[in-house]
């Protein structure tokens, strides 16, 4: 009889109930309870944003088979970084625009940049579940052309007309190198293999002092 078991039996037989311990160790071993827990406090401006309505297709959206909208919560001129400074953090909403469940919706990050390939735009791009998720690294994929299904992660179950918002956070090294670029957060419709919807924004890196 496993130990697992044999706590079991006590705790049935009325011989002493499981320690608190005991319980979430073994909820993390069975993989149940392991949510993106106990990080951070939330942001902010998170009950702020998530009470926005979400955006509309528009036609050529619905036009390419697009099921979700994604909004975020910058200003026009994006986010900027500067370089060993402290992260920048940016709000995506993800939102199902369909009256059926949209199931393995991942999501990636892009960074169009002329010299991708060439030089590495030494930034750092985590995400976490919001309210309160662990950050997670994400990979940042940075390419001249569309490629959303490269660095798709963080895949998710979308109810009917439902939700999700994710916190993303950007830093960039000591030696990153200055400029503007287009940086676009994708959602990724696994089940089809295409993108499903992005939210765009202009990402700036200050000259090193």
């Amino acid at each position: 009889m496993t130990r697992w078991k044999r706590q079991r039996k006590r705790q049935k037989s009325g011989r002493g109930a499981l320690p608190a311990a005991l319980v979430a160790a073994a909820l993390l071993a069975t993989g149940c309870g392991a949510a993106d827990t106990g990080g951070p406090a939330a942001h902010p401006g998170l009950d702020a944003f998530h009470a926005q309505e979400c955006p509309e297709l528009t036609a050529s959206e619905k036009e390419n088979g697009n099921l979700l909208t994604l909004a975020h919560d910058q200003p026009e001129d994006g986010v900027t970084l500067r370089p060993g400074g402290a992260p920048a953090t940016v709000l995506v909403k993800l939102c199902n625009t369909t009256d059926r469940p949209l199931t393995d919706i991942a999501l990636s990050t892009q960074l169009e940049w002329s010299d991708a390939g060439e030089r590495d735009p030494r930034l750092k791009v985590e995400h976490r579940e919001t309210p309160d998720g662990q950050w997670r690294t994400a990979e940042l994929v940075v390419a001249n052309d569309y490629q959303p299904l490269r660095g798709a992660d963080a895949a998710r179950d979308l109810a009917p007309g439902a939700t999700r918002v994710v916190e993303y956070r950007f830093s960039a090294a000591e030696d990153a190198p200055s400029g503007a670029r287009p940086l676009m957060i994708r959602a990724v419709r696994a089940d089809e293999q295409r993108g499903g919807g992005l939210a765009g924004l202009r990402l700036s890196v200050l000259p090193s002092d």
